[in-house]
């Protein structure tokens, strides 16, 4: 494609992401990335793009040096996250977008996709240094949780979520999957809950702290106005599940306040 510079636009967990060719950027994976996780995305992007949500397009597939890659059309703007830090009297806008976002996720079927909850009950099994009760207590309560056909996102948050000039674009459909809305919902209390604050001066991690439970109850009070239909009752039933799963993604920092958690709601 002509393309004889590249400059890294974002690094990930998963990938980077590099300018490609016209406006467009290729998320390159890394190596040890399985090749059904490239795959996966790929597919879940396609059915996204049919739901006219606002994501940007997959426009082909591209390997480079050996590793496997996913050319999307470029979006640019900040990050939700980054426009809470930096103008936080807006706070509560931005987490009442936020929220109308995932309703609009929230609005779609998500057939075709994995399941969720199989994904959950997978990953549980596998987790390692945790009581054999707690793990066998955690299956069975999500054994009787309901399957859902929604999409879901799966790893919905701020940092997730750009404000281009033509509003909201969601990024990364690495992780979707269909579910209940309430798993999602709970997912994404989670990330937001338990990231770590960043290691700042006191006076400034205390005012992150505080932006970051007043974008959390804001985005969940508009949440559920505008989907009555998901209870508080069901985010707090996937919540304790969903936290357990999130140990085996093993984000530093986060160990031992989930692990605080687990114990106390699986007790």
């Amino acid at each position: 494609m002509g393309n004889t510079e590249k400059t890294i636009l974002a690094l990930g967990r998963t990938a980077e992401v590099l300018t490609w060719g016209n406006q467009q950027v290729l998320k390159l994976f890394y190596a040890w990335i399985p090749a059904n996780w490239v795959e996966h995305e790929a597919a879940a992007a396609r059915l996204v793009s049919l739901t006219g949500l606002p994501t940007p397009k997959l426009l082909g597939e591209q390997t480079l040096d050996g590793r496997r890659g996913l050319v999307y059309e470029r979006v640019t703007g900040p990050s939700l996250l980054s426009l809470v830090v930096n103008h936080p009297w807006n706070c509560t806008r931005y987490a009442r977008q936020f929220a109308g976002l995932h309703a609009a996720i929230h609005r779609q079927h998500g057939e075709g996709l994995p399941s969720f909850k199989a994904n959950l009950a997978r990953t549980i099994r596998n987790l390692e240094g945790l009581p054999s009760d707690l793990l066998k207590t955690a299956l069975e309560r999500l054994d009787r949780l309901p399957e859902g056909e929604t999409l879901c996102h799966c790893d919905f948050h701020p940092d997730q979520v750009l404000m281009t000039s033509n509003g909201l674009v969601v990024l990364d459909w690495m992780t979707a999957c269909t579910s209940q809305p309430a798993a999602d919902v709970a997912r994404t209390e989670v990330i937001i809950n338990f990231s770590p604050l960043p290691q700042v001066a006191w006076p400034v991690k205390q005012l992150a702290g505080l932006l970051r439970k007043v974008f959390f109850r804001t985005y969940l009070k508009r949440y559920g106005e505008l989907n009555p239909a998901v209870t508080a009752t069901e985010v707090e039933e996937w919540l304790p599940i969903v936290a357990l799963a999130r140990l085996a993604e093993k984000i530093p920092g986060e160990k031992s306040q989930l692990e605080a958690f687990i114990r106390k709601a699986f007790t």
